[in-house]
C-alpha cells in the first residue's frame, strides 16, 4: 500500500520487519526483492544496488530474478547521473553507466525472453551512444586545446569501441583535423575518404544533423547518416539483433 501510495521510505521499514520476524518464509524473500523496488523509487541508488546484489547472491535461482538484474541496470543508469557532467571532461566518471550496461546485457544472455529483455536493450542502446558522445567531448576538449595526438586517439577509440553509434561521423572529423594539424596529409585524406565514403548524409546535412541533436525544431526529417546497430556484447561492440 505504501508503494502505490508512493511512500517508499516506510514501505521499506515495513520490509525490514517481515524480513527482521519471518526470515525463512516466502514473505521475506518477497520483502526483500520489494525493498530493491523501494529504494530505486526513492532514488536511493546505491542501496538498491546493494540489495539487488545480495538478492542475486541469496537467491540466483528465484523466478522473479530478471527483475532484480533488471532493476540494478536501471539503479546503476541512475546512479551518480551527474558525473558525467560538468567540469574537466576528462576527469567526469562513467562507471555507473558502464556497469549499468553490463547488468542489462547480463540479463538479456541470461534471460533472453524476460519481459524486461527489450527495454534492456533499448537502454543498452542509449548507454552506448552517451559514453559515445562522452568520448566525443573529451575528444572535442584536446582538439580545442592543440592536443592533436590526444584528440586523435580519443577519436579513434570511439571508432574501435563504439562502432554503430551517432557519434562516429565526428570521430572521423575529428582524426582528419588531428592528422593534417599533424602534418600527416596522407592519413587526414584517408580519414576523409573513409567519412565520404561511409557517411556520405552525415557531410550533406551536417548542419542540420547537430541542430535537430541539440534538440531544435527539425527543419527536415534526415536520412539516414550511415548504418548503425543495436547494442552488443559490450559498450564496445556491435549486435546485428534487432
Amino acid at each position: 500500500e505504501f508503494m502505490f501510495d508512493e511512500q517508499p521510505d516506510r514501505a521499506l521499514r515495513l520490509y525490514a520487519e517481515v524480513q527482521a520476524r519471518f526470515p525463512f518464509s516466502p514473505y521475506a524473500a518477497q520483502a526483500e526483492l520489494e525493498s530493491i523496488t523501494a529504494h530505486y523509487r526513492a532514488q536511493q541508488y546505491e542501496a538498491a544496488v546493494s540489495a539487488a546484489d545480495r538478492f542475486i547472491k541469496q537467491r540466483p535461482r528465484n523466478p522473479n530474478i530478471d527483475y532484480v538484474y533488471y532493476l540494478r541496470g536501471l539503479s546503476n543508469y541512475s546512479r551518480n547521473d551527474s558525473g558525467i557532467l560538468g567540469g574537466d571532461p576528462d576527469k567526469r566518471d562513467t562507471r555507473f553507466l558502464e556497469q549499468s550496461f553490463t547488468d542489462f546485457k547480463l540479463l538479456i544472455e541470461n534471460y533472453p525472453d524476460s519481459v524486461y529483455a527489450k527495454d534492456a536493450q533499448l537502454h543498452m542502446i542509449d548507454i552506448r551512444n552517451r559514453l559515445a558522445e562522452y568520448e566525443i567531448n573529451v575528444a572535442e576538449y584536446y582538439l580545442r586545446r592543440r592536443a592533436y595526438v590526444a584528440a586523435s586517439r580519443r577519436a579513434e577509440g570511439v571508432i574501435e569501441r563504439f562502432q554503430g553509434s551517432d557519434s562516429v561521423p565526428r570521430a572521423l572529423e575529428i582524426m582528419e583535423e588531428s592528422y593534417a594539424r599533424l602534418g600527416l596529409p596522407d592519413l587526414a585524406e584517408d580519414t576523409r575518404a573513409i567519412l565520404q565514403t561511409s557517411y556520405p548524409n552525415y557531410i550533406l546535412h551536417r548542419d542540420e544533423f547537430y541542430r535537430q541533436r541539440a534538440g531544435e525544431e527539425p527543419a527536415y526529417e534526415l536520412p539516414d547518416m550511415g548504418s548503425a546497430s543495436a547494442a552488443g556484447g559490450s559498450p564496445a561492440q556491435e549486435d546485428d539483433s534487432e
